[in-house]
């Protein structure tokens, strides 16, 4: 069985009205590194870009990427 993970930075930040640009200040993140996490563009997930987004967003993991099972 497998399965595909959504990243949901860009969906959580719009529910939350938080803009892109505060994220990436507040985590001291580069805005490029955050817009590839926004456009669902990253292929390899970083544990300390995702702390970083949990912490400055006060969120759970589960808010910002998901897995999907396939239906095979």
């Amino acid at each position: 069985m497998n399965g595909k993970i959504i990243i949901k930075v860009d969906e959580y930040l719009k529910k939350h009205n938080i803009s892109r640009s505060s994220v990436a200040r507040n985590g001291n993140l580069r805005y490029d590194t955050l817009l590839s996490y926004c456009r669902g563009e990253v292929t390899q997930l970083d544990t300390d870009t995702l702390a970083k987004l949990c912490s400055v967003l006060n969120c759970k993991i589960e808010n910002i990427i998901e897995f999907v099972h396939d239906n095979n």
